[in-house]
């Protein structure tokens, strides 16, 4: 899986350019629109693998939205820095607690990645990097440990080394 998302980016970076692509890509969002980035999405995985399709749709659609990438750092880094911006300190982490356990209380990567869809909006317009190789792994193996991971990053302190 490594290596096939480090593919994936390299290959949205590639078209970062292309705004018809990205257009369609953004469109991955939303179940109305979403056939417009299967021509896209196919190239990676089954389509009618319905698990397989919404995490590759969810991520390229991320990408498309905001293509700000980090190289390190998971999405509980990225919550994090999200909570807490605008000077809001641990307070921001108090208000945002909610949505984050909302978050974590998904039982499936498809759940996980109808919450993704807000969260993605507000980072982007923040202007937090994402590290996308991460995400898309993490949305694949989703489960515990990753829920874990994250959970660590947004509550844990900075030791970790995330840099969303």
């Amino acid at each position: 899986m490594d290596e096939k998302a480090k593919r994936l980016l390299k290959f949205l970076k590639e078209h970062k350019e292309d705004r018809g692509m990205m257009a369609d890509l953004r469109r991955g969002f939303s179940e109305a629109t979403e056939d417009r980035a299967w021509p896209y999405v196919a190239r990676w995985c089954d389509l009618t693998n319905d698990r397989e399709r919404i995490i590759y749709q969810t991520v390229m659609a991320a990408y498309a939205h905001h293509p700000e990438v980090s190289e390190k750092g998971n999405m509980g880094h990225v919550l994090r820095s999200l909570a807490m911006g605008d000077g809001r300190g641990e307070d921001g982490l108090k208000t945002f607690d909610g949505r984050f356990r909302r978050l974590l209380t998904c039982n499936s990567a498809q759940e996980a990645c109808q919450h993704l869809i807000g969260i993605i909006r507000a980072v982007a317009q923040k202007e937090i990097r994402i590290n996308y190789i991460c995400l898309l792994k993490d949305l694949w193996y989703w489960g515990k440990r990753v829920k874990l991971s994250w959970a660590s990053a947004y509550w844990g302190s900075d030791l970790q080394g995330g840099e969303a």
